[in-house]
């Protein structure tokens, strides 16, 4: 059963059209109906259509606005355009806006019938092509050529000549034209395993289907796709530096939220930051893994940036054994016991290997590196932790049980110092957030964008710590601010409700009344008059 919901500001014409359709024999469930593109728009998150049907003229937001919108935030939702008018201009803007079908009033039961159960043919075949576990495994046999597969992966692990880099990229018909550059890297949280009869099958049929989501979206917008060994899926992604970020955003929201609702499991990525140069896509691939072992700290069905997690210099990544790889990674999720653990099975190991001393300060002296780099590229002073020359400290021991008490001391207290800066940061950032929007709730076109540029952090992570902070989004936010100065307005001064409306951001003296009744239950001038009358 497929969701619609239907936006027209005729109560005639869109109760015609609920009362006549039989949704549920054409497959179709209407889980709303709402007078105007702004209020539909709004329930978008909430309601997931799969079609929407709208009027082109309406107040607040008409049809082609709305379309427009849900063009850039919901590219899976089909849009259906109903109208009165047949002006061919209305026609060409909605082929532009990818607008499904064009229907004019009235709006024939039959006709109409008929064109949602052709509506349902459609998404049923998009649907089976994307399902289709046979054509996956045939897509699987097709797939990339596994030397195109190592070149992308060497190239995202290492640094390689440009010369190199450009070579085989004729070779294998790849671009990535700049001129700036950055990785992403995606990963299935978890797997049902005890739902599969043929585990190992199941999984990577499962993981290629989420390759081949992330794959489509990603490459029509001219990156690059592919899998790496470790089984996560890698993207490298080239264009303007100004624009990169907002775009890289809006893409890893569209390909998390559609291999989430294809495969119905929890899918995380990670963002590296940008660079000028090709060569640097390996240190943005290293950030963009980084930012992805965050997602144990934050949860799973995360899109992190590491610009939202480090805040300092970025340093080159040095290659970790896989005894530094596990520390590091339980360190970066703040467990204290985990750390403690993995560094017992690493000396462990070490003394089983029967070591010579040399050999083991050269791996103590790797991991202390490791260790204030990890502090480093989090942006802080790696100094505070290790106050004295820990390379002395180290050969001043003289047994394995020594290092390894000090070790665990030493990451204890790294994990309890980057928790409570990034804290700090962080609540620092919620309130010049809060003070920055104070200040400019009475900008009309002020939004989240204007916020997150100000404190230089992306919007998803913004506003899942918004969110944290206040318990209201963003949005829930500004209405409140702005309704609260209207309300003062409203007690202290004679203005009209027009000048109080402008006052407050809202340029449209009808939306502000709409918007001030939904939240109080009144309309200004009622609200004024009873608080005159001192019943409020």
């Amino acid at each position: 059963m497929y969701k619609i919901i239907l936006i027209d500001d005729e109560d005639e014409v869109r109760e015609g059209i609920k009362r006549k359709t039989n949704w549920t024999s054409c497959g179709f469930e209407l889980v709303g109906d709402f007078v105007n593109g702004r209020d539909a728009l709004e329930s978008m998150e909430q309601l997931q259509p799969d079609i929407v049907i709208t009027d082109i003229c309406m107040p607040f937001m008409d049809g082609l606005e709305l379309a427009e919108r849900i063009a850039e935030q919901y590219r899976d939702v089909v849009v259906v355009i109903v109208t009165g008018y047949e002006d061919f201009e209305y026609a060409k803007q909605a082929i532009k806006l990818k607008v499904k079908d064009y229907l004019l009033k009235p709006v024939n039961s039959q006709e109409f019938t008929a064109f949602l159960l052709k509506m349902k043919q459609e998404l049923d075949d998009a649907r089976a092509k994307r399902e289709d576990l046979s054509q996956l495994k045939l897509q699987l046999n097709q797939s990339l050529p596994l030397l195109k597969e190592r070149f992308l992966e060497r190239m995202a692990v290492s640094r390689m000549k440009k010369e190199e880099i450009e070579r085989k990229f004729r070779y294998f018909c790849l671009s990535l034209p700049g001129p700036a550059y950055t990785a992403i890297v995606g990963d299935i949280d978890d797997f049902k395993r005890d739902s599969y009869e043929d585990q190992e099958s199941e999984i990577e049929l499962l993981r290629f289907a989420a390759f081949n989501i992330i794959q489509e979206i990603f490459e029509q917008e001219g990156g690059i796709v592919f899998r790496t060994r470790d089984e996560k899926i890698a993207i490298l992604y080239s264009g303007d530096p100004g624009l990169i970020p907002l775009i890289v955003q809006k893409l890893t929201g569209h390909a998390k939220h559609s291999v989430e609702k294809v495969l119905n499991m929890s899918f995380s990525m990670g963002i590296g930051r940008t660079y000028p140069e090709l060569q640097q896509l390996s240190q943005s691939f290293q950030e963009a893994n980084s930012a992805l072992d965050y997602r144990f700290l934050l949860g799973k069905s995360q899109i992190i940036s590491i610009s939202d997690l480090e805040f300092g210099k970025s340093f080159n990544s040095i290659k970790y054994n896989e005894w530094e790889k596990k520390l590091l990674s339980a360190m970066k999720t703040g467990s204290v016991p985990k750390a403690a653990q993995y560094l017992k099975e690493g000396i462990d190991d070490l003394r089983k290997s029967v070591s010579s001393i040399d050999q083991c300060y050269g791996t103590f002296y790797k991991l202390l590196v490791a260790l204030m780099n990890m502090v480093s590229e989090a942006g802080f002073d790696h100094s505070d932790l290790f106050a004295d020359n820990p390379f002395s400290k180290l050969t001043s021991m003289k047994t394995l049980n020594e290092v390894q008490t000090w070790l665990e001391h030493q990451c204890e207290q790294i994990i309890c110092y980057l928790a409570a800066k990034r804290t700090d940061v962080t609540q620092s950032q919620m309130k010049q957030a809060e003070t920055f929007i104070r200040d400019h709730y009475n900008d009309e076109s002020f939004s989240l964008q204007h916020v997150c540029n100000h404190i230089y952090m992306s919007m998803s992570y913004f506003s899942a710590q918004f969110k944290l902070h206040t318990g209201e989004t963003f949005v829930e936010y500004l209405t409140r601010t702005r309704l609260e100065k209207a309300k003062e307005l409203l007690s202290i001064t004679q203005l009209k409700t027009y000048d109080i409306a402008a006052r407050v951001g809202y340029s449209d003296p009808q939306y502000f009344s709409v918007i001030f009744k939904r939240n109080t239950g009144m309309t200004p001038k009622e609200y004024r008059a009873r608080k005159g009358s001192g019943s409020i």
